[in-house]
């Protein structure tokens, strides 16, 4: 039978509904993921993670995607910690054989008892182990840094038809993926879901000073004093937005923008794990102020000995302080 002009515009339609995602996630800590949210990304963590949120005034962050610790799995305790949590979206864990995939089901099934709108997403690792997902959970492509890649045990095929979640991958890497499952086929094969996906490379890129765009990692604000981790992130994250936007995969409804800043309580001494002076391993405690304490937007809370200390070690390191004067602890007279 010809195709008609009604039957192929039903067919892109089905396809521009299939490459539109439900959420795009990135898992990170405050103030990156706070940042994040207020962009329209679904924010969330790793199991054996936090938002690190201890030093942010009265901040709740809901949870919305929880991940699974991979290199430490442990489906009892991902189970207790998504009941903890409650995120829209769980990744419960990589099933490497059809017996995994059977017990990850298992789990899946006593948390949709109990929150029946979550998005459940099962990692294969293996072929078998994606047919052997059922219909109702999602299935996770893995594309980033994994030890088994979806590409390297599986065809597009495999995936079309299913709700997929791209784990990891550039947004040009997770676009091609997206492209393989979703495109026509001479076989007529129905595209994918694609439920969603996450990427948290831009915070990486921002240590060193670069943003990421379409084009390639950008560092034209590396030497600008002007521009912290925080700020390069941020932009980096506006640029993946707009790319996904672009190929109309950017989830329809996002957050608002316009929830109040949330106020930033500086560190304490109390704050140190280490009793040593960062620069000079002299012990904090022993000198006749006490400690000089500062955060960074690399996540870090460090104890000096003294001023000099602090301000050498912090522009030795290019380190920026997570919220100006706010982030350094300076002992009284």
């Amino acid at each position: 039978m010809a195709l008609t002009a009604s039957t192929t515009s039903n067919a892109a339609s089905e396809i521009a509904a299939a490459r539109q995602a439900d959420h795009v996630a990135f898992l990170h800590r405050v103030p990156f993921a706070y940042d994040a949210r207020r962009l329209g990304f679904l924010t969330g963590f790793r199991e054996d993670c936090t938002y690190q949120q201890q030093q942010f005034k009265a901040l709740e962050l809901p949870v919305g995607m929880l991940d699974n610790d991979f290199r430490n799995p442990d489906l009892d305790r991902y189970v207790e910690c998504f009941f903890e949590y409650e995120p829209q979206v769980g990744v419960i864990g990589d099933a490497y054989d059809v017996d995994e995939v059977d017990e990850y089901v298992t789990a899946a099934h006593e948390i949709q008892g109990s929150y029946p709108g979550a998005d459940l997403v099962i990692v294969p690792k293996c072929r078998a182990a994606i047919r052997a997902v059922p219909d109702d959970l999602v299935v996770g492509y893995s594309r980033g840094y994994a030890d088994r890649l979806a590409h390297e045990f599986s065809d597009p095929v495999d995936w079309r038809g299913r709700r997929v979640h791209i784990l990891g991958g550039s947004p040009p890497k997770q676009l091609s993926v997206i492209d393989q499952l979703t495109r026509p086929t001479l076989t007529g094969d129905p595209p994918a879901d694609i439920v969603g996906l996450d990427w948290n490379g831009v915070h990486r890129g921002a240590q060193f000073g670069e943003f990421w765009t379409p084009d390639g990692w950008d560092d034209s604000g590396r030497d600008a004093d002007h521009v912290t981790v925080r700020k390069t992130v941020r932009h980096g994250l506006a640029r993946v937005r707009e790319f996904w936007q672009a190929q109309g995969v950017w989830p329809e409804a996002t957050p608002p923008e316009d929830e109040p800043e949330i106020a930033y309580q500086g560190p304490s001494p109390g704050d140190i794990e280490s009793a040593a002076c960062t620069e000079c391993g002299t012990n904090v405690w022993t000198t006749e102020r006490g400690p000089y304490v500062a955060e960074y937007d690399t996540g870090d809370i460090c104890g000096y000995c003294s001023y000099d200390c602090y301000f050498s070690h912090r522009h030795r390191n290019h380190l920026e302080e997570l919220a100006g004067e706010q982030s350094v602890y300076l002992p009284p007279a």
